[in-house]
């Protein structure tokens, strides 16, 4: 789940939970900016499934994320940042109950298959460190029946998917809402990994091992 908050800590989060949220000029809003250019109801927020955007509301100084003004609806991802009229507002991931499964591992998948195969290494969430073994093909996504079932609402149920050519390892993003990312960039084609690079999906990141 996210959450949207002012960068400079003052007040409280804000969840970004269905239908949605607004920002504007007077406590109607969910997320008050009492500053002069800001409509009474500026930009809307909203939330469905596991898609979030942010509309502006045909104001005259406009709503920014990530620096640029936005004519339309804009999804929104962990790490964006809204502006209007100079006030900074981030979007955050809300933090996992603590002890909370986040990763589901078919039995196949946790095949004790040796140091001389790919792998990844969890880098978040309560499995942090745990090593998962690369087969000839591997699905990752939401859905229970994904040899890696991830447990956050931002995932797609089939998300993407990992395979095994020859001595290399292939990943390729299955049209989720959300993207796969690869060093922080996000794919839109078939992805050769290498041993260390960072394979995220929303907020959950592997690192990617090579066989030694």
């Amino acid at each position: 789940m996210l959450k949207i908050q002012y960068e400079d800590g003052n007040g409280t989060p804000v969840e970004l939970v269905a239908p949605g949220k607004t920002i504007g000029h007077g406590v109607a809003n969910d997320i008050v900016i009492d500053k002069d250019g800001v409509n009474g109801f500026h930009a809307d927020i909203q939330v469905d499934g596991d898609v979030v955007s942010i509309t502006d509301i045909n104001t005259a100084t406009g709503t920014m994320v990530n620096g640029e003004k936005i004519s339309g609806p804009t999804t929104l991802r962990a790490g964006d940042v809204v502006t209007v009229q100079g006030i900074r507002l981030e979007i955050v991931e809300a933090a996992a109950p603590v002890g909370g499964r986040t990763l589901v591992l078919s039995g196949t998948t946790l095949l004790e298959l040796g140091s001389d195969t790919w792998s990844l290494v969890a880098d978040s969430g309560p499995e942090k460190g745990q090593v998962i073994p690369i087969m000839e093909r591997l699905e990752i996504g939401r859905a229970l029946d994904c040899d890696i079932s991830i447990l956050e609402p931002s995932l797609s149920r089939k998300h993407a998917e990992l395979h095994l050519i020859g001595d290399d390892l292939v990943v390729m993003d299955l049209g989720s809402v959300n993207g796969t990312w690869v060093n922080a960039e996000k794919i839109d084609a078939e992805v050769k990994l290498k041993d260390g690079d960072v394979l995220q999906f929303d907020r959950i990141k592997f690192i990617v091992s090579s066989p030694t």
